[in-house]
């Protein structure tokens, strides 16, 4: 037994429910009370409820029937009883309730504001009422609704407020309806262009942010809108009537991040893709081709290469600029005097002065030459490998070195193993590095000591040192002798003339053939050394 809250002025009367089933092909069957009750019942109404497509009650209709026989739902016949001076609301109709089958007729489709789940509404038990257990009082002006509530019994459907798989029984939605019916609260659902506004607002909103912050700023918005969607949904229902269903804003909301993340990824490896491109261009072929880059997803593959080609391409700038630093300095100093001495001399030039004329020409003849070679030893084109012996690289580059040795006193001396030496490699380039060890040997190494050039095999590869005599370098000095225009501290060998390219080109040449050039101290002196790999097989 259902009671809901006493109505004022309530009157006395009595309401008897009628079953019906609406049918597919004809009007329906329509269940009456027997005659005999009909007759004594104030008012007739009929139970039946709406069920959504997820088989819950969310709704009514407050009139059904077929033809000009339509019946009041059986919470209006009762508030007619209770309150026959009350006006019942008539309800917004809802664009979204189905279209009537056949010659059946449903009218104001009425949303149940519910006031709580299954058992808000106080339940009497019937057999208690009959044995007198429950104080006559109780009844006083109320409106009672008879019916079953038992646990297990069909009378019964989920609903909205349904809390743990719990199941209202019809009575109680029938009281649920009566109270909201008798209270004048309503439930609209918003129009098609009223919820297509509630749902892509947010979206927008969401879009709008992304669009003109920082992606955690976006993030946390975007993330934040979502409790604000449930949030305005629970105040549309609650201080609006209005029952919005949120599940597609949330939803739009929810995409909104993993899609707006793919485009701007899409964007960004776009970018990185055409600046890519535009730097490698202004590389040479070789140097473009070494910056593509593996391992990691696209993005990172991507962010690697672009950095490593403006890394390189940073090296050409800095190489440049020493280059015109070099030309515009170094090399125009001695030509410079040259040209001092040569208009000094007048038409009649001493021995003295054409002697300097020389020095000079050969300083900025071997300024150039040295410039030159730095440039073959890194230009990609240059590099013409073919299979060859170190053991004739060493011969070769002591026999260039013989001469200047005698001059200064110095012996060379060589060892190398008695087996062929095989490396893939450009001789010409191998033997002025080579050259360029001894020659440096010479000018740094001690006056009549001597300086010695050994081969040999080390793991996967062969290894020349070259070895000199004299007072060994600081491990920070030696570091930056490989470098561009970096030549040995003053007074090691004041009469010693270079611009400061022999080791660099020793280090592009090896780095080219794919080993790596370098220094080590020694007891007595610097070895200075590289490192090549062995021939393919």
């Amino acid at each position: 037994m259902k009671r809901s809250p006493p109505p004022c002025g309530a009157t006395g009367g009595s309401c008897l429910p009628l079953h019906f089933a609406p049918a597919e092909t004809h009007a329906g069957v329509v269940s009456l009370p027997v005659p005999v009750l009909a007759a004594a019942a104030a008012g007739l109404g009929q139970l039946h409820v709406d069920r959504d497509a997820d088989g819950a009650v969310r709704a009514l209709f407050l009139r059904e029937g077929f033809g000009d026989v339509t019946w009041d739902h059986f919470a209006v016949a009762l508030l007619k009883q209770a309150r026959p001076s009350q006006e019942v609301l008539e309800p917004i109709p809802d664009p979204s309730a189905r279209a009537d089958n056949g010659r059946w007729r449903r009218a104001a489709r009425f949303v149940i504001p519910f006031s709580g789940p299954p058992g808000s509404v106080r339940r009497v038990s019937y057999i208690d009422v009959l044995q007198g257990r429950v104080p006559a009082a109780t009844f006083k002006d109320a409106i009672v609704l008879v019916g079953a509530t038992a646990a297990g019994l069909t009378d019964a459907y989920p609903t909205p407020v349904s809390r743990n798989e719990a199941l209202m029984p019809g009575v109680e939605i029938s009281a649920q309806a009566l109270i909201a019916l008798r209270d004048g609260r309503s439930l609209r659902v918003p129009t098609r262009w009223q919820g297509a506004v509630l749902a892509v607002a947010p979206l927008l909103l969401a879009l709008a942010v992304l669009r003109r912050t920082r992606p955690r700023v976006g993030l946390g918005v975007t993330l934040g809108l979502m409790p604000a969607i449930v949030a305005l949904a629970w105040a549309l229902h609650h201080l609006a009537g209005v029952l919005w269903a949120p599940s597609a804003a949330l939803i739009g909301v929810a995409l909104v991040i993993p899609l707006w993340s793919w485009q701007r990824l899409e964007t960004a490896m776009a970018y990185l893709e055409r600046e890519f491109h535009r730097v490698r261009e202004r590389l040479p072929p070789r140097d473009g081709a070494a910056t593509a880059s593996s391992g990691g997803d696209p993005m990172e593959r991507r962010m690697a290469a672009l950095t490593a080609a403006a890394s390189r391409l940073r090296q050409l700038e800095v190489q440049r600029r020493q280059a015109v630093d070099f030309l515009s300095h170094d090399l125009r100093a001695p030509l410079s005097a040259t040209l001092a001495l040569i208009e000094m001399a007048g038409p009649v030039a001493d021995a003295r002065t054409l002697a300097e004329i020389e020095a000079q020409t050969r300083r900025a003849l071997a300024l150039a030459e040295g410039f030159v070679d730095l440039a073959r030893a890194e230009a990609p084109e240059a590099l013409r490998t073919t299979p060859l012996d170190l053991r004739d690289v060493i011969v070769e580059a002591m026999d260039g070195a013989w001469s200047d040795a005698r001059q200064r006193g110095i012996s060379i001396e060589g060892e190398a193993p008695a087996d062929d030496a095989l490396c893939d490699g450009d001789a010409a380039l191998l033997v002025r590095a080579v050259g360029n060890l001894l020659d440096n040997a010479l000018k740094y190494g001690r006056e009549a000591g001597t300086v010695r050039c050994d081969l040999h095999a080390i793991g996967a590869g062969w290894r020349i040192d070259v070895r000199s005599q004299g007072q060994p370098l600081a491990p920070a000095v030696a570091a930056t002798l490989f470098d561009r225009f970096t030549r040995a501290p003053e007074g090691r060998a004041p009469s010693a003339s270079g611009a400061g390219l022999g080791l660099a080109i020793v280090r592009s040449v090896a780095r080219r053939h794919g080993g790596d050039a370098g220094w080590r101290p020694d007891d007595d002196g610097n070895v200075f050394f590289i490192e090549l790999p062995r021939a393919a097989d």
